[in-house]
Formats: C-alpha cells, structure tokens, sequence
C-alpha cells in the first residue's frame, strides 16, 4: 500500500475517502479548477458463466461485481456522500459534478438483458420501415412510418389484430408529435421504462421478456437513481451517469433519458449521460437525444469523450462476427468528436456538455469556437474535463482564464482502484512518447488563443 500511495494511486486517485480528497479539492480550487468526485473502486463480474453472450473477460474493465442489493445500497450511498461533499465544497454559485456508474447500483447482467430487448424494439421500426429503410440507411431521424406502412408491416408479421386496434396503435405512437407519422424518436418512446414492454408490440421481440425478479431489481435500481438524482438537485450537484460497454450502454441511455425528462427542466441541467465518441453511432445517438430533448422540452446534457473500452469492444465484436462498433481509425474518431463538439456548440440554447478530453487540439479548437459564437465562458453551459494527473497544462490554463475547467477526482480504498489504475498507467505509456515538445507547443497556442 505504501509503494502504491506514493506512485500511481498518489498521482492519479486524491485519497481513500471523501476525507482524504479535501485538501486535493482545495488546491484545485485554487487554481481556478473544480472537481468531479467519482468512487473508483472496481472489479470483474464474479460468475464465471456466459453472460448472455458475453464472455466474462470482456466485463472487466470498469465494472462493478454484483453482490446483491444491500451492496448495490451501499455503493448509492457512497455517491449520496460524494454528493454532498462536492456540494460542500464547491464554492458559491460555482458548479459541482460527481460521477456514477450504473453497474455500481445493478445487476451488469440485468443492463445486458435490457440492452438486448431495447436493441430488439429499435431493429422492429427497422423491420416495419421497408419502404424507407434504402433511403436513410444512415440517418435515424430520416426514417418515418406512416399508418398504412405500419398496418401493412403489422400483417406481414401476422398480427391478427382488427383495423381499430392498429388504429389506436400508431395514435399511440405518434401522440408526441401528432404529425401523421412516426419516427425513430416516438417509436423507443413506446418503450415502457420499468418493464421494456411496447403493449402489442412486445410480441414481435424476440428477447425473452424480464423475470418477475428482474423487473423487481430493475425497480431498485430506478429508485437508486431516482434518489441520487432527487439528492443531487436539491444540493445544486451535477450528476454525470459514466458511458459502459456497448452491450449495456443501451440500458443505461434508457434510465439516464429517464431522468433527463425529470430533473433537466426549466434550463437545468442536473443529469448528464456520457457519448463516447470512436463509436461509429455516436454522431446519430447525439442527433436522436437532441432532437428527443427539443420535443420534450428538457435540456440535453452531456459529457463527450472518446472511448474507454476499445480492446474489448473490437475483441466481442470479432468473436460474435458483428461489425466492429468502434472508427477504423484514430484520425476518424478525432474528426467525429470534434464534429459532435461543434454541433452541441451550435445547439448551445438546447444543449450543455462537457469537452472531456485531453486532446490539446479538440480543446483549442472548443475555445476558438466558443468565441466566434459568442458562447460565455463562465454561464455559456461549455466545460471542460480531464483526469486528474494527466493533462495539467491544459487544465490549469484554462482555469487561469475562467474557463469551466474540472478534474475528475477518483476516490477509494487502494485495491479496489487498481483496475483503474492499470488503466491510467496504458494511457500514459501512449502519451509520453515524444510528448514532452507538443505539449508545450500546444499549450503555448492554447494561451495565444485565448
């Protein structure tokens, strides 16, 4: 533990407690920079059987072990302790994030069994859009299902339902935007969010529907967010729900949206869902929770990074010869995620986001905009984030010109952290070749532009 403390733990964790971090807390604070706490305990899903597909190895990276739902309480607890902290110590009218993951609050196989029906309702609009499907292949938000097309998919599927039920049906449907059709946007609205059910529709889901057990654990999990969520607004904190692997993200879009629905209205913007952006559907996911928070009047709010998960992602999807979810290359994700940051930028009235990244160029390139739109730095809802040990330059130079600059300020007991760790350690082994120079060219550009 001793040799851990003064190396890796001491340079990339604040402490072992929300005790240990406040003189960490402090010292940013100084320098113009807040925090974002975030419990960083880890370990591997326990069960060594198939997870519904999923090798267990794949589920190691970032991933709670289930120890059933008093240990899912304590973990809740443990973020309503974080939450009150970064609400403590948070200076006036300045604002305070803390982190959470929901596999640390739920069963990681019950998030991979709601992700899979989930998946299943969006390939059924998918299926019921023939006639448009060739035209919009790319484009979500293109594809519309008029009442005849529906009525014809719904036969072609062998629904034996009367004219007047499928009526009722598409009413139901499109009784968000009462135009006439319905879009991607109305149909996973459909969704119903504490059982996964689409009312005559579920029968065309081929995923096995939730257990009584199931539903009963998916309800605790609810109310665990609910409560932090509840918690986190009546103390002015920001609530940053962490990105998970493809094969839970989709669970985890469905109780974060839940959410935003709730807690984000009025211009707040409580809860943040996280895109990773070298996921080949992160442009498209953005544009659907954009377009889904216009209608629904509540603000979008988001952390955009680039990806924590791509050995597993690439080696799940070889093994299950699926396309791999994640850019071909690097200079691809580079450009989408500097393309995500420029649309929420032009989507400022809709939409606050943190640019988590410590990319100097996607953070140059966040500053240099900003000021060509108009964005303000201090109320414009733009923030920045990168780890803590990592990129200091760029974080304490945007903190010495008030910019919204934090650090996310990992805590926990020092075994428990080493997954995390290890993580940190391959990152920097990438970061330090011949970086030296750049970062202090890039730095220098970044003051200039400022």
């Amino acid at each position: 533990d001793a040799l851990l403390r003064s190396t890796f733990f001491g340079h990339f964790c604040a402490g072992q407690d929300v005790n240990e971090i406040r003189p960490v807390i402090q010292k940013l604070e100084s320098a113009g920079i807040g925090a974002i706490l975030d419990f960083a305990a880890e370990a591997d899903v326990e069960q060594p059987r198939d997870l519904n597909g999923v090798d267990q190895n794949l589920v190691s990276a970032r991933t709670y072990a289930y120890d059933g739902e008093a240990a899912c309480d304590a973990n809740a607890a443990i973020s309503r302790h974080a939450i009150i902290d970064a609400s403590e110590s948070a200076s006036a009218g300045e604002p305070a994030f803390v982190a959470i993951k929901c596999t640390a609050l739920g069963k990681p196989e019950l998030l991979m069994r709601m992700s899979a029906i989930i998946v299943q309702a969006q390939l059924l609009f998918h299926t019921l859009d023939g006639p448009n499907l060739s035209r919009a292949k790319s484009r979500y938000l293109e594809r519309m299902i008029d009442y005849p097309t529906l009525s014809a998919g719904l036969r072609n599927a062998g629904v034996d339902s009367s004219e007047e039920e499928i009526q009722q049906l598409f009413a139901e449907l499109d009784q968000s935007s009462g135009d006439g059709v319905i879009d991607y946007v109305d149909w996973v609205s459909f969704l119903d969010p504490f059982d996964l059910t689409m009312g005559p529709l579920t029968q065309f889901i081929e995923e096995e529907p939730l257990s009584d057990n199931e539903k009963m654990q998916l309800r605790n999990m609810i109310a665990r967010l609910e409560s932090l969520a509840n918690d986190a607004a009546e103390r002015g904190v920001k609530l940053m729900v962490d990105a998970e692997q493809t094969y839970m993200q989709p669970a985890i879009d469905h109780l974060t949206l839940n959410l935003q629905r709730k807690y984000n209205r009025d211009g707040g913007d409580v809860i943040y869902n996280t895109f990773q952006c070298y996921l080949k559907m992160s442009s498209d996911r953005i544009d659907i929770d954009l377009e889904r928070a216009r209608r629904e009047k509540f603000r979008f709010a988001a952390k955009l990074v680039r990806g924590a998960y791509m050995v597993q992602e690439r080696k799940r999807a070889r093994d299950k010869g699926y396309t791999d979810p994640i850019h071909d290359t690097i200079e691809d994700t580079h450009v989408n995620y500097d393309s995500q940051v420029a649309k929420l930028l032009r989507h400022n009235h809709l939409a606050s986001f943190m640019v988590a990244s410590h990319n100097e160029q996607s953070v140059v390139n966040t500053v240099q905009q900003m000021q060509d739109i108009g964005i303000n730095r201090a109320t414009g809802g733009v923030y920045f984030g990168q780890l803590l040990g990592m990129c200091d330059h760029v974080s304490y130079t945007l903190g010495a010109n008030a910019y919204k600059v934090f650090k996310y300020v990992p805590y926990g007991p020092i075994h428990e952290v080493l997954p995390y760790l290890i993580r940190r350690a391959q990152e920097n082994s990438g970061l330090m070749t011949g970086a030296q120079l750049e970062m202090r060219m890039l730095s220098t550009e970044i003051k200039r532009r400022m």
